[in-house]
């Protein structure tokens, strides 16, 4: 089914409230999965296999333990994509002195990417995410392709530079999303109409992640 990249968003911000995510980290994963969506790659069907694998982890165990070093890592030993990549943003936007970084078992890698392509504009300066997946480059235009988009876990690295070499994407304003997928992100967004007991907010791939972590 055809769907234009406004509903893809709603459906993934809705999907990532549903598990357990703030709604300000919601709306986060929302424009992400419609970044990607928009150059063609499988952002909704990547946050959906993300949500379902890790739906009862507790968030605090994702979250990267210490941002002010040049390795990432987490508690619970996998990294959450999504607070790694608001991280790199908060970075960014705070003028912290430009570094190398890498983040040690990141979970679906793919989801990072819209993230790198903020920081870089708002540090401007161009950056590159490369993992076991692919390799995006992002300065006076995005470049880059995943070869194994769906990649479950990868270490990541964001580095400063360019890469002319890499090839320049396709831009779309529909996305070919199939049911499964569809109804799997609904199962997630379905979540929020149900009033929030005390479970569901200490569970879920996004629990006790606030908007001011």
């Amino acid at each position: 089914m055809s769907w234009s990249l406004s509903e893809i968003e709603g459906l993934a911000r809705k999907a990532a409230r549903g598990s357990g995510f703030s709604w300000g980290m919601a709306e986060e994963a929302g424009k992400a999965v419609r970044w990607l969506a928009g150059i063609g790659l499988p952002g909704p069907e990547v946050l959906a296999n993300y949500l379902e694998a890790y739906d009862r982890t507790p968030h605090a165990q994702m979250r990267p333990t210490d941002t002010s070093q040049d390795t990432w890592r987490a508690s619970g030993g996998v990294i959450c994509p999504i607070s790694a990549g608001a991280a790199l943003c908060d970075l960014a936007q705070n003028d912290a002195p430009s570094r190398d970084i890498d983040i040690i078992a990141c979970a679906y890698p793919l989801l990072l990417l819209p993230f790198v392509r903020a920081a870089a504009e708002d540090g401007e300066q161009a950056e590159r995410l490369i993992w076991q997946g692919g390799e995006f480059a992002f300065a006076a235009d995005v470049r880059g392709a995943a070869h194994t988009p769906e990649l479950a876990l990868s270490d990541a690295r964001v580095e400063h530079g360019e890469n002319a070499a890499l090839p320049l994407p396709g831009c779309q304003l529909r996305y070919d999303l199939a049911e499964g997928p569809a109804e799997r992100l609904a199962a997630f967004a379905a979540r929020t109409y149900a009033p929030d007991t005390e479970q569901s907010r200490t569970s879920g791939a996004g629990a006790g992640l606030s908007d001011n972590d």
